[in-house]
């Protein structure tokens, strides 16, 4: 059996790392007595996983937690354990438990809906429309750790589409990011690519960027929740 979690990673807590997020979970699922599985063989470890990893400085209301475990309890009972150990800046929104032969929630998210605020000292208007008439954006990623050769990708079939609201030099941007087998892209990447790409006049170090859904899709592309209500 899995409990799976839908938890947040709050303003508080927004420039810990991936790892960081990680190891504070680990700790409060030992704190509350989750009766967790662990993996056999000299080094044991948790079986737990995040299902994305999150960039540092970025929020997030919908991050997602999976934990195998070696015994079966209630799922309020396990819910309220847990919710009293989680540090600040993480809290659960909604809960499940499925079955072990339930794919990953890694292998099951295809795409993720972000919220970002920005300051911006002219309207974007043009150059939103000059992105969104775009019929390729080229981008060249730089290889994780500078080992590798830079990747290029094409930024509309990541983000095919952005709507933008801009008032008293502050831009609102809405968008979602596929994700596939074979890699995404970051929200911060897209609005590098929009203030050095198309002249968006943003501010991108004072960018306020949270992650709002994170979902997979059915067979005529809804979007479908990660987990069911808890």
């Amino acid at each position: 059996m899995k409990l799976r979690l839908q938890i947040t990673k709050e303003p508080g807590i927004r420039f810990i790392s991936h790892l960081e997020y990680q190891r504070s979970i680990e700790k409060a699922i030992r704190r509350a007595g989750i009766p967790v599985a662990y993996s056999e063989g000299f080094n044991p470890h948790m079986k737990f996983s995040l299902a994305s990893a999150l960039s540092v400085g970025v929020t997030s209301s919908c991050e997602f937690a999976e934990i195998r475990l070696a015994e079966e309890r209630p799922l309020a009972d396990l819910v309220k354990a847990l919710s009293a150990a989680l540090p600040m800046g993480i809290h659960i929104v909604r809960a499940d438990l499925a079955d072990d032969k339930v794919p990953k929630l890694m292998a099951q998210a295809q795409g993720a809906s972000y919220e970002v605020r920005v300051p911006c000292a002219a309207d974007p208007a043009g150059q939103l429309e000059a992105f969104a008439a775009a019929p390729e954006v080229p981008y060249t990623k730089a290889h994780k750790k500078g080992k590798g050769k830079p990747k290029t990708i094409d930024v509309k079939f990541y983000i095919p589409q952005v709507s933008a609201h801009w008032q008293d030099g502050c831009l609102e941007l809405h968008f979602d990011i596929r994700i596939t087998p074979t890699g995404s892209m970051k929200a911060s990447e897209f609005l590098q690519v929009l203030e050095e790409g198309f002249q968006v006049p943003l501010i991108f170090s004072q960018a306020d960027i949270r992650r709002v859904d994170l979902y997979s899709r059915d067979g005529e592309g809804r979007k479908v929740p990660l987990i069911g209500e808890g």
